[in-house]
């Protein structure tokens, strides 16, 4: 592959993978690739964030778009190196430079299906969908996505390990195996990088401190929705009294008081 531009790139990533795969193990310009890879997967993953995050607010907006891509990237830091040295431990003839662009690839392409994505999250947030509605339908959207990207970088290695010898058939089940250890990650890392998505009521944060887990909040949200609640339930902090605050002094009795002062 010759000389290929960011255009060109998107179009061999897209719609010329087996070709794109290929170029990869030849060893063509792969810089270049890892740089477009790189690129694609901060700047459209930021831009689904931000559509994404729009529906608590403009800063809520921002967060969540600075976010995505550190939720993307974090997990591949944590998750690169043990899937790089077990692929070679498992034969693979694939140098680090390599495995990194088919990886970072696979994450581009995630990050094109999540800006696909965005006019849908749009539409449902100018219709007003609630609050729960919309946690599940961006979970769903990073589900589909995240699928995507796995699929695409397993179809990539079975076109290197049938046309080449540089990648063996056996490192396919532990590639299926680091996928799904990926997902793991990303899910713990989402739970610990949230809010993504708030309630328009509550004040905002960068990072909340919520108690359960990813799974028990997502069934809990299926909850509210199937039973028609569409914000978070407030419940109000009590207002502290002479007597929380300082055990020893009791509390005035205020209507005995007014009593006595009635005329």
């Amino acid at each position: 592959m010759a000389t290929i531009g960011f255009g060109g790139f998107l179009l061999a990533l897209l719609s010329e993978r087996e070709r794109y795969f290929e170029s990869v193990v030849e060893g063509e310009e792969l810089g270049a690739k890892l740089r477009y890879a790189f690129g694609t997967t901060v700047g459209l993953s930021a831009f689904y964030g931000l559509v994404a995050g729009a529906y608590s607010g403009w800063a809520q907006a921002l967060s969540t778009a600075i976010k995505v891509p550190v939720l993307l990237l974090a997990t591949l830091i944590v998750c690169f190196p043990v899937f790089f040295v077990v692929q070679v431990l498992m034969g693979s003839r694939l140098k680090l430079e390599q495995v990194l662009v088919l990886v970072v690839s696979s994450l581009a392409l995630m990050s094109i299906l999540l800006a696909a994505f965005v006019p849908i999250t749009a539409f449902f947030l100018l219709t007003g969908a609630n609050y729960y509605f919309q946690h599940l339908l961006q979970i769903a959207i990073a589900g589909v996505a995240g699928l995507f990207g796995m699929f695409a970088l397993h179809d990539g290695l079975t076109v290197i390990c049938e046309k080449r010898s540089v990648y063996p058939r056996r490192a396919l089940t532990m590639m299926r195996i680091w996928a799904i250890l990926f997902a793991f990650v990303g899910i713990q890392m989402a739970w610990n990088l949230r809010p993504f998505l708030s309630d328009r009521r509550e004040p905002f944060q960068v990072v909340g401190h919520y108690q359960g887990n990813f799974y028990a909040a997502v069934v809990y949200a299926m909850n509210k929705l199937l039973s028609g609640e569409g914000h978070p339930t407030v419940v109000p902090t009590p207002r502290q009294t002479l007597p929380d605050m300082f055990p020893g002094i009791s509390a005035p009795d205020t209507t005995r008081d007014t009593t006595a002062r009635r005329p």
